[in-house]
């Protein structure tokens, strides 16, 4: 059969959006997964230390889960409800009114589940923006919000910029994020909502109560919906650091547990998110649950799109099975803490030797570093500039140039570009692997820095 002499069916301007839509961490990850270290397979594969993923706690996942996975063929078929079955929010409403400790406790009718955090982020997105309204981040923030807001929502996000001291900044923070708001209405951009993610993705920082009063407060003045990443809520290793001698930092506390919320907010607009991929170790899993214990309002309009992230009665079979015995989930949150902390102090003391400056991290899996001396060209030092203005030019750069050199070492970290940093040389290391692994991709590191180890 001849080609047809018509032409090309013209595809939607939402879709011709997404094919212009410029996301960096697709074409590395393509790279990294395409070649993927392994010890004994690929020893020359790259190894990546630049994914939030957490190993360190997966063989105590598959003891506990193996033994219970003998599937019916009941849960070969759909899952019985498109945003998560009455016992599967029940065992989630547990687990947090276990270790969030909320005022007030949270219920199933709270809760949708998803097929992960990032179908939750677009849902969020979807029903509290129309197509070019605003969701604020305060920037440097985890890249992929750019996708999960944009790709079906199409609400762009309106960032605003800041040095990490003025992240953790009580008054700093919220008054950079007014200026962002003022500048956003003078262009003629609706602000709707807001995402902040406490414990800080890449800082690795508990942000402290009198910036999360001020900025319920902030939302609330404006009318902002306010979306809660909580996503590392449970990967807090301050405690264990501080058994250590080592200074804990600032203590998470979930929103959930204000118990003045309201002297604050409008609790119908306060939201908060979590899943199975980060404090849980399960990325593969694919589970993200919104939790909006104020607004049936939200929960009803998320339900009406929930079809489209409904996860498989296999998955929701494995999810039940993890969340049956809660004496196991609460030792398995105390075990990955004191191994974050492990890890975490091993990196740390590793940069330390080789005088590599760092935030440190007191949550999550990763640590914020600054490699900005040595974004320059092989062989030459890190000198000034003749001019403030083409130093930082030259620096971005040489920070790209930097990246790529790393990269051909044969170790991924991850660089500043894509959490929206705007200072040039900063890049986030995870340490949640086995320390064999870790140690591989630090000498591999040291190599591309030119540092004898």
């Amino acid at each position: 059969m001849g080609e047809s002499s018509l032409p090309n069916a013209p595809l939607s301007e939402r879709v011709r959006a997404n094919l212009s839509f410029n996301n960096p961490l697709w074409k590395i990850f393509s790279r990294v997964g395409n070649n993927h270290y392994h010890p004994a397979n690929n020893p020359d594969g790259i190894l990546n230390l630049g994914v939030a993923e957490n190993k360190m706690m997966r063989g105590e996942l598959v003891k506990h889960l193996n033994p219970k996975l003998e599937l019916t063929e009941s849960q070969l078929g759909y899952g019985p409800d498109p945003s998560g079955s009455t016992k599967v929010r029940e065992q989630i409403a547990d687990m947090v009114n276990s270790h969030f400790a909320p005022v007030d406790p949270v219920l199933p009718a709270h809760i949708t589940v998803h097929n992960g955090t990032t179908s939750a982020i677009d849902i969020f997105s979807y029903v509290t923006c129309d197509p070019g309204e605003g969701i604020m981040i305060a920037a440097p923030y985890y890249g992929g919000f750019d996708f999960d807001t944009f790709m079906r929502a199409k609400a762009p996000i309106v960032e605003v910029s800041m040095a990490p001291a003025d992240m953790l900044h009580p008054e700093r923070h919220v008054e950079l994020m007014e200026a962002a708001y003022q500048k956003a209405v003078a262009e003629g951009i609706l602000v709707r909502s807001i995402i902040f993610t406490n414990p800080h993705n890449p800082l690795g920082q508990c942000h402290p109560r009198a910036l999360i009063e001020n900025l319920l407060r902030f939302a609330n003045r404006y009318n902002l919906h306010i979306l809660f990443d909580e996503i590392y809520a449970l990967s807090v290793f301050n405690t264990e650091l501080n058994e250590l001698g080592i200074d804990s930092g600032t203590e998470f506390h979930s929103v959930l547990s204000y118990p003045h919320l309201a002297d604050l907010i409008d609790p119908s607009l306060v939201h908060v998110i979590h899943g199975m991929s980060k404090d849980f170790c399960f990325n593969g899993l694919r589970i993200g649950y919104l939790i909006s214990p104020w607004n049936s309002t939200f929960i009803n309009a998320v339900k009406t799109v929930s079809a489209f992230t409904w996860f498989s009665g296999t998955t929701e079979h494995v999810l039940t099975q993890f969340f049956s015995d809660p004496a196991w989930v609460a030792e398995f949150i105390q075990g990955n803490r004191r191994s974050l902390a492990q890890a975490y102090l091993h990196m740390a003391r590793f940069l330390k030797r080789q005088n590599i400056p760092f935030i440190p991290s007191r949550a999550g899996h990763f640590i914020w570093v600054n490699l900005r001396r040595f974004c320059c060209s092989e062989g030459q030092s890190d000198g000034p500039g003749n001019e403030d203005e083409k130093e930082e030019e030259v620096t971005m750069a040489a920070a790209d140039a930097l990246f790529d050199r790393i990269l051909d070492a044969g170790v991924y970290i991850a660089p500043g570009i894509v959490f929206h940093t705007h200072e040039p040389g900063w890049f986030r290391i995870s340490f949640a692997a086995p320390q064999s692994e870790v140690d591989v991709g630090l000498t591999r590191l040291l190599k591309a820095l030119a540092i004898s180890g």
